[in-house]
């Protein structure tokens, strides 16, 4: 499932949505003791409207289209196909559309006893349907629909905190008191959430499910190897020390300014390009030499790329992953933000036996803690002796 398909889904997402019903929706609460309470199936159409619309965005959240980061699609280990195994698990409670209680309940007990947790939480779940419209040859979804609805289950594990007491104004006393919060508040941002089956090629796949995590750098492991008997992929942190060790190696005290942010350009282009392609593209060696000597790297240093990338990086790396938004220019007590499209005002330098680096201004006026200055040395115009 590419980012493009995933959008589709996305943005079908949504009560008004002409292609999209969300017939049943659970939630439950699991204590912190694991023992699964308060399960509640309910018919979508039976909720009201305020409830409803943080239930839709709540789980929303969990089809998040930032593949390679906090979402990934992961293949079930063989095991998972078994009579008890994640991928049957999720295939029955699927199938039962979420209209056979024992079998929400058989899942959601496997959950509770599986996931590694003593933080309560809770489990928000919908059953939903899509009729994919079909596509023109301009790629753009046409009014008539496909042969096939696609059938899916989107679920949403949000961390639960008791609120402390606090102030309130009591309307009938007409004063400003102290007041007890005896519930516990679910938040609307999950930390953890799954979308099964996949939507590739536009349909069902039922060998991979989508994995969200608030956190990419801190997935919950337990949570994908022996719930969703899946394979835990390297963490974002991960992947990138291993591209600082790659591009070290290859490099060492040759690498400049100009290649790091030259290489990240690429990055991008890969990126947007992923968006839209039906096979996206990820950073092998092969790609990697490609790049630097793009990037101007003398083609004498760039022999060894393809070895000591497999020496230092298992199969390849997701460029999502790798990309940084702007250009972070650090030393012990400064630190530069420059904006992509600027990175080229920036150099590194030595003048006068120091090592400098130089910044290069539009304007003659810069802010500073939201004082506008004048630069230094700047000569004022002066005026036409005629």
């Amino acid at each position: 499932m590419n980012r493009k398909e995933l959008n589709e889904i996305r943005n079908h997402f949504n009560p008004e949505a002409k292609y999209f019903a969300m017939e049943k929706v659970l939630t439950a609460f699991v204590d912190s003791q694991r023992t699964v309470r308060g399960v509640n199936i309910r018919n979508a159409g039976s909720i009201p409207s305020p409830e409803s619309q943080i239930l839709y965005d709540t789980m929303k959240k969990v089809l998040n289209v930032n593949l390679g980061k906090q979402s990934s699609e992961l293949p079930f280990r063989n095991h998972a196909y078994g009579e008890d195994g994640a991928q049957t698990r999720l295939a029955a409670l699927l199938q039962s559309e979420l209209k056979q209680e024992d079998v929400a309940l058989n899942f959601l007990g496997k959950l509770a006893e599986t996931v590694d947790s003593d933080a309560p939480y809770a489990v928000l779940m919908a059953y939903c349907t899509y009729d994919p419209p079909r596509k023109n040859k301009m790629d753009e979804l046409e009014t008539d629909f496909t042969d096939q609805t696609f059938r899916y289950i989107v679920c949403a594990m949000c961390p639960i905190a008791k609120t402390e007491g606090m102030l309130v104004y009591n309307q009938f006393d007409d004063e400003i008191l102290r007041q007890e919060n005896p519930n516990a508040v679910i938040s609307k941002a999950p930390q953890d959430g799954f979308f099964y089956p996949v939507f590739s090629d536009r349909a069902t796949d039922v060998h991979h499910i989508l994995y969200y995590t608030k956190t990419p750098n801190t997935p919950n492991e337990n949570l994908v190897d022996a719930f969703f008997e899946c394979d835990v992929e390297t963490t974002v942190e991960e992947d990138q020390a291993d591209m600082k060790t790659v591009l070290g190696a290859l490099l060492g005290d040759d690498l400049t300014y100009e290649t790091v942010t030259t290489v990240n350009d690429k990055l991008n282009q890969i990126v947007a390009k992923n968006k839209t392609d039906d096979s996206p593209t990820e950073v092998t060696g092969r790609i990697l030499h490609r790049m630097l000597s793009e990037a101007g790297v003398p083609e004498e240093k760039l022999v060894d790329t393809e070895k000591v990338f497999e020496e230092h990086v298992e199969s390849s790396l997701k460029p999502e992953r790798l990309v940084s938004p702007k250009t972070v220019i650090k030393t012990p007590e400064i630190v530069v933000n420059v904006k992509n499209e600027a990175k080229d005002k920036v150099r590194l330098d030595k003048i006068n036996g120091r090592h400098c680096m130089v910044i290069e201004l539009d304007d003659a006026v810069i802010e500073v803690n939201g004082y506008d200055l004048k630069v230094p040395g700047v000569a004022e115009d002066t005026a036409a002796p005629w």
